[in-house]
């Protein structure tokens, strides 16, 4: 996988190196030690050495003697493998000279993988008059991470190739802002319920133009209140926040926390299939993070139109269960390791998803994730299959995934071959995500289905749906299903929990009923509306807007 990389690469006149950390220097060579791993491709040759005759800058030096240089620069190389950190600026410079003219190549590159080169000098030309080359200077914006910082010395045969005092230093960026330090600290109260949480402002912010908003959803093990968690670990929050990104896909992003005795809903994971959404009412806390996004979308010029939400694990969950109790307000979700409630998918078969999973996860069972799928593609939808497709996972080309991306497509999983539970660098990493992301907007999406039959009811025995159109003005409908005739009260509150009014206040037949609500002498905000029906309890939010 191709990680996304920003840098500023500037070639500089020499200059003092002082004041700096250094990461390599010559006492590899001064010690008689080389400190450096070579490599050679078949049929390279070569024979390496650390002469002390003081031929170039200092006592020792190291002299690659190369009897078959290949067909290539990259069959011999020299390289030591060092930590690279985001934010940091590295300044390198090497000395060297060849027994005759001969090419040389400097290169940062992964350590492992498929060793992406980040950084390249030019094609450099020894002579057997020793040159200094550089100081080069790089400022990384990457992610923590090792590379090599490796010479290329193929190609040509019966040449010796002289390097000596070879340096990189490292030096803060004073201009650089670590991705966790655009993570504003902030909370909000919805009722009785309070979450921390943090919001990054897009990069470039203009107050006139609108932006598209991500709502992140932790896992578990982010679970607190110390407001740290969910964006320190994972790559949940900050791959939507690095300056990579931004640079392309300026966005706010929102990362609350769920306390430890919490839920963003409650799901009962010791009988997973037998989860209904209109069974189990919302969490407080997916409650309050609903009223929170009303609150932003109030306070900052976001787009109602590209609202996307994501989410790990717990997270995926979350996920899964916002777009199936608010299915009008997203413009595409991307569940990661979750699951929901296969029995109403067609609540949602108009929303884009794109839903990742790990082949062999034993914290969250894949078939989490497959049962979703199947019951959309149930629903008459066409899944892409990017990856593994119920064992067979010869996958996807890198070109057929682009193709069906640009393409429209709707519907995809990724299901990572030999993956476990935590498979979410990759995933939020996949080049192909954040372009098929932000190409999502709810004024291309379909409408969404309204259920107006009673069979919904043969499900659970009451059911609250979410009003619509949402958000309205200044009427709006809300739809409930009775499996029998029950008294029903359902009231009206604002965002502070003070009643308003009743909507709806006797007795109800079996199926579907509805409520009309016209919302003309009241103020634009959110407000709550509740049902109570025997002793089932359920509460959905809804956004007047005049």
């Amino acid at each position: 996988m191709k990680r996304i990389i920003l840098f500023v690469l500037l070639f500089l006149t020499p200059i003092i190196l002082w004041a700096q950390d250094n990461i390599i220097s010559n006492p590899e060579f001064d010690s008689g030690k080389t400190g450096w791993l070579m490599k050679k491709i078949n049929p390279a040759a070569y024979t390496s050495v650390v002469n002390s005759d003081g031929l170039l800058s200092g006592p020792n030096y190291l002299a690659i003697s190369i009897t078959n240089g290949g067909s290539a620069e990259g069959d011999v190389i020299v390289y030591q493998s060092r930590p690279f950190e985001q934010g940091r600026i590295y300044q390198f410079s090497f000395m060297a000279s060849a027994s005759m003219e001969h090419p040389i190549h400097a290169m940062f590159m992964e350590s492992s993988g498929d060793y992406t080169v980040i950084w390249s000098s030019p094609e450099l030309v020894l002579t057997t008059t020793p040159q200094t080359f550089g100081p080069y200077t790089l400022n990384y914006y990457g992610s923590d991470q090792n590379y090599r910082v490796q010479f290329n010395l193929g190609g040509t045969s019966g040449v010796t190739v002289n390097l000596d005092a070879i340096v990189l230093t490292e030096t803060d960026d004073p201009n650089h802002i670590r991705i966790e330090e655009k993570f504003h600290y902030r909370s909000h109260t919805f009722t009785e319920t309070t979450l921390p949480y943090r919001l990054c402002i897009p990069d470039g912010y203009d107050p006139n133009q609108s932006y598209p908003l991500v709502l992140a959803l932790h896992g578990s093990g982010e679970c607190g209140t110390d407001n740290e968690l969910p964006i320190s670990v994972h790559r949940l929050a900050t791959s939507w926040a690095d300056s990579a990104n931004q640079k392309n896909y300026p966005c706010f992003v929102v990362v609350p926390q769920c306390p430890t005795d919490g839920a963003w809903n409650d799901y009962d994971f010791n009988n997973r299939d037998s989860y209904r959404i209109f069974e189990v009412p919302i969490s407080n806390e997916m409650t309050c993070v609903m009223d929170m996004l009303d609150s932003l979308i109030r306070e900052f010029p976001v787009d109602e139109n590209r609202l996307y939400v994501t989410g790990l694990s717990l997270g995926g969950y979350g996920t899964w269960d916002a777009i199936q109790r608010f299915p009008d307000k997203f413009a595409c979700a991307i569940p990661m390791s979750g699951g929901g409630d296969s029995t109403q998918v067609q609540r949602i078969k108009h929303i884009p998803i794109w839903n990742f999973h790990g082949e062999v996860d034993n914290t969250v069972p894949v078939s989490e994730s497959r049962k979703m799928i199947e019951a959309l593609e149930r629903q008459g939808l066409d899944c892409v299959y990017t990856h593994c497709n119920y064992g067979d996972c010869t996958g996807m080309s890198d070109a057929e995934v682009q193709a069906v991306t640009e393409g429209g497509a709707r519907l995809l999983y990724t299901e990572w071959e030999n993956k476990s539970h935590v498979m979410w660098a990759e995933s939020y990493d996949y080049p192909y995500l954040f372009p098929w992301v932000f190409a999502q907007n709810k004024l291309n999406n379909p409408e969404p289905v309204r259920i107006d039959d009673n069979a919904a009811a043969t499900v659970s025995s009451i059911q609250l749906r979410q009003n619509y159109p949402n958000p309205f003005n200044p009427v709006t409908t809300i739809e409930f299903s009775l499996s029998k005739p029950l008294e029903v009260k359902i009231e009206l509150f604002n965002i502070q929990g003070q009643k308003v009014r009743d909507l709806c206040k006797g007795k109800r037949g079996a199926g579907l009923n509805q409520v009309t609500f016209d919302g003309a002498g009241l103020a634009s905000g959110t407000y709550i509306y509740r049902i109570t029906a025997g002793d089932f309890v359920s509460s959905k939010m809804m956004t007047l807007q005049k």
